[in-house]
């Protein structure tokens, strides 16, 4: 069976998840969410210089009305510059930095606010879904942990310096905004893990537990960007020759069984790297460098491994692998796995070196049948 080919137009994501471990990360926006993020904070610095230039004066807590208009000034400058940096590149310095100038600012609004129950406080909620929704839940957690730190800060300056007295007022919407605070970050994690499930259902293959067509083709673009020749990047293809014969005979659910020991024979073969399933009964292995000798260990394990599991479950299980490496042979996947296809190989047939010469390598030509 030989490669089919696919569009890559299906790898690129509005929105795409940036790891830093295994278990954390965050959400990167694509150009229109950043627009509509940094947008909404213009809007809000609007409607707070509106409101603050209406005031004849604001409680002398830490700054006169002149100098807390200034103050949104320096957060306009900052803004600006953190929405030409976002255009250039996200990252987390980048997005707490923004996070930051939001709560700085947003508090010294609310403890300046005359009003009993300052009607500013409620911008720390568009802080919070604004940034916390956008990102992720470990960002989300910062941003919460901000908030609440702001409107402590806030109040008890409030409370201290600014002559206010609390009131039942206050209370109730002290508890109205943690309560609804805490609930959107409950929803959002809800939300969250659906999302990540979702993420991982689009990327990984539910029978074998490896990447897809999609996944592969979505790693596979970050890991040939950085590949060079001092660095070069290895990928193997598999496929399984008597696949068709496996699933006339004995019926689909062994023909899964097959397909799901193939997978785990190949991934734990060849050691680190990327492994997929790119569609049927066709594998992928993208691997950092790889010699002759050290392919041809990997195909003798892999070999190894499926005629043993072939004879001791008694069902036809034998295999043909292919390589290629990048950049020599290209720079894409698509590129590569037509040059590994076309070297793919009857490895059972031709043991030792003799698998490595070019005579021996499967072609539309030489292909045989499936039985």
């Amino acid at each position: 069976m030989g490669m089919q080919h696919s569009e890559w137009s299906d790898r690129r994501h509005s929105s795409r998840w940036q790891a830093e471990s295994e278990d954390t990360g965050f959400w990167v926006p694509d150009r229109s969410e950043i627009v509509t993020q940094f947008f909404t904070r213009y809007l809000f610095f609007s409607l707070a210089v509106i409101y603050f230039s209406t005031l004849d004066s604001v409680p002398s807590v830490l700054l006169s009305i002149e100098q807390l208009l200034m103050a949104l000034g320096v957060y306009f400058i900052l803004n600006t510059w953190s929405f030409r940096q976002a255009l250039k590149g996200v990252s987390l310095l980048k997005i707490r930095s923004a996070m930051s100038a939001d709560l700085v600012i947003v508090t010294l609004c609310v403890i300046h606010d005359p009003n009993p129950i300052p009607p500013s406080a409620l911008a720390f909620l568009m802080v919070l879904l604004g940034n916390g929704m956008r990102y992720g839940m470990r960002l989300f957690a910062e941003v919460l942990g901000g908030a609440f730190l702001g409107m402590a800060i806030a109040f008890a300056f409030r409370y201290r310096l600014g002559g206010f007295a609390v009131n039942a007022g206050d209370v109730f919407f002290g508890v109205f905004w943690v309560t609804l605070a805490l609930y959107a970050y409950i929803l959002m994690g809800r939300i969250e893990g659906q999302r990540r499930q979702l993420d991982y259902r689009s990327r990984y293959d539910a029978l074998t537990g490896l990447l897809n067509r999609h996944g592969l083709l979505a790693a596979a673009d970050n890991v040939f960007d950085q590949a060079s020749e001092t660095e070069p990047v290895t990928v193997l293809f598999a496929d399984l020759n008597e696949f068709k014969s496996v699933n006339d005979r004995y019926g689909h659910g062994v023909g899964d069984r097959v397909l799901a020991e193939f997978a785990r024979i190949f991934s734990e073969s060849a050691d680190a790297g990327l492994y997929g399933r790119w569609g049927g009964d066709e594998f992928v292995a993208i691997l950092p460098q790889r010699n002759a000798a050290a392919i041809q260990q990997i195909f003798q394990r892999i070999e190894a491994r499926t005629e043993a599991w072939s004879a001791s479950n008694g069902l036809p299980m034998a295999v043909s692998l292919g390589v290629s490496h990048a950049p020599r042979d290209g720079r894409d996947l698509m590129t590569l796995l037509s040059v590994a296809d076309i070297h793919l190989y009857q490895s059972k047939s031709q043991p030792g070196e003799e698998a490595f010469a070019p005579s021996f390598y499967r072609t539309p030509l030489n292909e045989p049948e499936a039985t």
